[in-house]
């Protein structure tokens, strides 16, 4: 077994692959800039339909390196 700290590249890939969800970053971005403005509500639905995104992008990737 080696002895090196193994190296976490979910966030690496996450963030290249929102590269990939454009549209659904851009309305998270202006939900919170609504938000701001507003003072009040949440953007939790944007959120989560962006990573959905993102996750699609990400899941066969994330799989070379596991072992």
């Amino acid at each position: 077994m080696s002895d090196e700290e193994p190296v976490d590249v979910l966030p690496t890939l996450r963030k290249d692959c929102l590269k990939q969800c454009p549209a659904p970053k851009l309305a998270y971005e202006a939900c919170i800039k609504r938000i701001e403005i507003k003072g009040e509500g949440d953007c939790e639905a944007w959120y989560f339909d962006m990573l959905g995104c993102v996750d699609k992008c990400v899941a066969p990737k994330i799989m070379s390196y596991t072992k």
